[in-house]
């Protein structure tokens, strides 16, 4: 399959002012993240808040520029391209908010705002635009007579219906969902989710989904990146991160998502102290100072992703610690 998405190294740092007459710190939002994804495929970022998962998703909608490191949008380096270039590149890629409601502009009717995409990139008629927009609307759920309606007079799951309507149609290659089901209630989800892959087996796009909810990530994802201050610790195929988790941080974390299944229930894994400040993240392995195995080395030295059991581990004691 073709490689529609390629991050190489990928870091953005912001200068933050801590006060009159002190130099300004740097917080590593992302602090080196490689990844790829296919065409018709779904990479599930995770990790809990302040991980870098929302940073990661500016990146790769380009609305920010990395500090460094490179992004290849259909074999296109978005770090090298120039505004033109960049303009057409951000036709591939679309975003899905978190919060359906906050993405849509109260005072423009459904249709009008399902249309501008097409207005401002393409040169279809006003006719053309408009069959467009109502098969895409039937093809997520949404009746007729909801062209004329503001946002205001829908449901939470009906917007987020609307907001992915939107970023599908232009049909991209790409589309980045920054949490899309955590506002909804959960009957609403499975629709929502469902809704994700029926599109994606009929467009071939390839998802990158963002989430801090396991059970949720389960249902969609090909793959799972797993991420700590600014990087990813465990990235693979989902059967075996799921499976096997090889990474301390990805044990703790499945550990603690809910099951209805007994079977399925793992031991919980305590994780003590906070989530470290970026602006003074711990030396050597990010994650030592939480960590149940941390060793001498850990305190030092960063570990770097590595291949072991078909997937890649940031550990230097992984294979001690999975036997």
């Amino acid at each position: 399959m073709a490689k529609v998405l390629q991050a190489r190294d990928l870091t953005r740092y912001y200068d933050v002012a801590q006060g009159m007459f002190k130099p300004k710190a740097q917080v590593k939002a992302l602090a080196g993240v490689s990844f790829e994804l296919e065409a018709g495929r779904t990479l599930a970022v995770v990790g809990e808040s302040g991980c870098g998962k929302s940073t990661l998703a500016r990146q790769l909608t380009l609305i920010e520029q990395p500090t460094s490191g490179s992004l290849l949008l259909d074999g296109q380096d978005a770090a090298q391209a120039g505004s033109a270039e960049l303009k057409a590149m951000r036709r591939k890629v679309q975003m899905v908010f978190q919060n359906p409601y906050g993405s849509l502009n109260p005072r423009q009717k459904i249709g009008d705002q399902l249309s501008e995409p097409l207005l401002i990139n393409t040169d279809l008629s006003a006719k053309a635009r408009e069959e467009k927009v109502r098969a895409m609307m039937t093809r997520v759920g949404l009746r007729p007579e909801h062209y004329f309606r503001y946002p205001h007079m829908f449901s939470g799951g009906q917007r987020q219906r609307i907001a992915i309507a939107r970023a599908m149609m232009l049909n991209p290659k790409i589309v980045v969902a920054d949490e899309p089901t955590s506002a909804l209630d959960v009957s609403i989800q499975a629709q929502v989710l469902n809704l994700f892959m029926d599109l994606q087996e009929e467009f071939n796009t390839a998802y990158v989904f963002i989430s801090h909810n396991l059970a949720v990530v389960e249902h969609v994802a090909n793959d799972l990146m797993v991420m700590y201050l600014g990087r990813a610790v465990e990235v693979g195929d989902k059967s075996r991160v799921y499976g096997r988790p090889l990474h301390p941080y990805t044990q703790a974390l499945l550990s603690a998502t809910p099951s209805i299944h007994p079977e399925d229930r793992r031991i919980k894994i305590k994780i003590e102290g906070e989530l470290p400040s970026p602006l003074n993240p711990p030396s050597g392995c990010a994650f030592h100072k939480r960590c149940p195995h941390a060793a001498e080395r850990c305190k030092v030295e960063v570990p770097q992703l590595r291949e072991l059991d078909a997937r890649m581990v940031a550990c230097h004691r992984a294979e001690e610690i999975n036997g």
